[in-house]
């Protein structure tokens, strides 16, 4: 462990896994160890993604654990730093007491400033605070389809698995969990490479996910600085992967595009590769979370293409990143997305694409909202529509809904 600051009111220790701890000390320790903890997780009910989380608390030395929010920035503008604080009281309803630059940490993979040390905070009153307190609580419905083009094969693939028993349970392909103290993992691959190659790519790169997972940190969901692990798991499981294909030449150009995402309290946090996607639907947009790896892909991002040249593109399958297939590097997109009540994820392979556009897929899931919908139909629907107008690729998909449960007691920080 390393010492970051050593105070009189605190000193802060960053241990070996990014954890960071902080121990009060001086006049009022007891006072401010107890108001930061409140303040921290009214943040993280209120859903503020800039402050660090609550990972745990040691009441007999005064101690809270939290994730990592980076470094302390070297240089800000006032006005900046002012704007951070006033978006802090604003839209969180907390007035820090400290409201200068060195409370402010620049997190290099989330490419954001963040705000720290809340012990002397003041929250202030919600009309909310006088509701019953919520859980959320994630549903889904995974189904795929051979294509038309290999009809007696699948190269898709498909799970979802949950944190109990050291992530080594695997969920059906539809159901629902509360994940206040326990993740929920959905992961698609589309395989590459032929027949047999292609199916083992993705089948290991959606098992074996949950092997990497943990290796990262002893509680993944509960990781100090999850999108880093994000990162490091997939790049292993792409050097597992590699290491299976260069050990089986019939299958040494076998690869995998893969999708996952991590729900969790309140963030979904995802890790990409390829050309699967990742949708969210919310208050009646629909925002892709994810950006093809491919030189197609970056074209539409910057504008240079629209999403109809996008998909007649001679070279839109031309892939500059996937796992395996003899990659030399990785650099898996990841990202973080603060959960809400009546948010929809759409996971889901690129034979789902060839045969929606965007503003179908939009439209589905409005109808579903206003129709209220299961996701199980919402999914089969997707599916139908996909292979009616395409259905030469296979396509696979998770369609996740994201609901609250009222409480039935007082949260606890695991």
């Amino acid at each position: 462990m390393t010492i970051a600051k050593d105070g009189i009111r605190s000193i802060v220790r960053v241990g070996y896994d990014g954890r960071v701890y902080k121990t009060f000390r001086g006049t009022d320790a007891d006072k401010r160890y107890t108001n930061e903890i409140r303040v921290l997780k009214v943040l993280e009910e209120r859903g503020c993604d800039y402050v660090p989380r609550l990972l745990d608390q040691d009441d007999d030395s005064l101690t809270i654990v939290t994730t990592n929010c980076g470094k302390p920035v070297q240089r800000i503008a006032e006005e900046k730093a002012a704007e951070l604080f006033r978006q802090l009281k604003d839209e969180f309803g907390v007035v820090h007491d400290d409201p200068f630059a060195r409370n402010i940490t620049y997190h290099a993979t989330m490419g954001r400033f963040c705000i720290i040390d809340f012990e002397l905070a003041t929250v202030l009153e919600w009309e909310t605070d006088s509701a019953p307190k919520t859980s959320l609580v994630v549903e889904w419905a995974g189904m795929t389809r051979c294509g038309t083009r290999k009809p007696s094969t699948n190269e898709d693939a498909l799970a979802v698995f949950a944190s109990e028993e050291g992530w080594a349970r695997e969920l059906g392909l539809t159901g629902a969990v509360g994940i206040e103290h326990d993740g929920v993992v959905f992961a698609v691959s589309d395989g590459m490479g032929g027949h047999r190659g292609g199916g083992w790519a993705s089948w290991l790169a959606v098992t074996e996910l949950r092997r990497y997972l943990p290796a990262q940190a002893e509680r993944f969901e509960f990781s100090a600085e999850p999108l880093r692990d994000l990162q490091n798991a997939v790049s292993d499981l792409n050097s597992y992967i590699k290491r299976v294909a260069e050990a089986n030449p019939e299958v040494e150009d076998m690869g995998a595009t893969l999708v996952c995402g991590l729900f969790c309290r309140r963030q979904m946090n995802f890790a990409h590769v390829g050309d699967s996607r990742i949708y969210c639907f919310y208050d009646g947009v629909l925002t892709q979370l994810t950006h093809d790896h491919s030189q197609v892909g970056e074209k539409f991002r910057k504008g240079e293409i629209n999403e109809r040249e996008a998909r007649s593109h001679p070279l839109r399958s031309r892939l500059s990143q996937a796992i395996g297939r003899r990659s030399n590097k990785l650099t898996p997109q990841v990202g973080q997305v603060t959960l809400k009540e009546g948010m929809w994820f759409l996971f889901c392979s690129d034979g789902l694409i060839d045969g929606l556009w965007t503003a179908r897929i939009e439209r589905e899931f409005a109808k579903s909202q206003s129709e209220a919908r299961n996701v199980e139909v919402t999914a089969q629907v997707l599916l139908d529509e996909a292979m009616e107008t395409a259905g030469e690729d296979d396509t696979t998909l998770f369609v996740v809904r994201v609901s609250s449960a009222v409480a039935m007691q007082p949260c606890e920080i695991a």
